[in-house]
């Protein structure tokens, strides 16, 4: 699975039964929210404050063994060749509401793969992937992902990425993040 520097879109990820059992599931469930599970006054948030930028953000984390992630799993093995590289992951399924600035970050896994999975079809309520200027620290745009229902993006983790929720034209979005370390660290 070559991931490293890449960024790979996928859509029509999940059949549509399991879509729609999907959409189901994250109706019946009781989403916390993501501030109060990582807030910790000694960290530093990307804009260097001690301000949780996540707070926006809701979650359910996943077992291995949830109908969900199974199917993330089957579906990136089809997608790259029943490669076995994944050693570990961690799921959730992520509510995202309307922000005020990007927050662009990168991941402590290896892959991130990132699931839409229920909003309005629309440009600004995507994930935008950034450069970082090393000398100044700033991020610039580069590329635009639009959220479009069951599209999958797949990218190595230390690519530099932001919802694009603080735009005009945007709305609430759930979405399943899966985090993965993999065998190969130079895949």
């Amino acid at each position: 699975m070559n991931i490293k520097d890449n960024i790979i879109i996928k859509d029509n990820f999940f059949n549509k039964d399991v879509l729609k059992k999907i959409h189901f599931d994250i109706s019946t469930l009781k989403f916390s929210n993501r501030f109060k599970d990582i807030d910790d006054k000694n960290t530093i948030y990307p804009d260097n404050s001690h301000t949780p930028y996540q707070k926006i953000y809701f979650n359910v984390e996943l077992n291995l063994k949830h109908f969900a992630v199974l199917e993330v799993y089957k579906n990136l093995n089809k997608l790259f060749n029943n490669e076995k590289n994944v050693i570990n992951g961690k799921h959730f399924y992520f509510l995202s509401t309307k922000h005020k600035k990007a927050t662009p970050h990168n991941d402590r896994a290896d892959v991130n793969c990132l699931v839409y999975l229920k909003g309005n079809y629309l440009i600004n309520s995507g994930t935008g992937f950034y450069d970082k200027n090393k000398d100044t620290g700033e991020y610039t745009l580069n590329t635009h992902v639009g959220f479009k229902e069951n599209r999958a993006i797949i990218f190595d983790s230390k690519i530099f990425h932001a919802s694009l929720q603080f735009n005009e034209n945007c709305g609430k979005r759930y979405v399943m993040a899966n985090f993965f370390l993999m065998k190969n660290k130079n895949d």
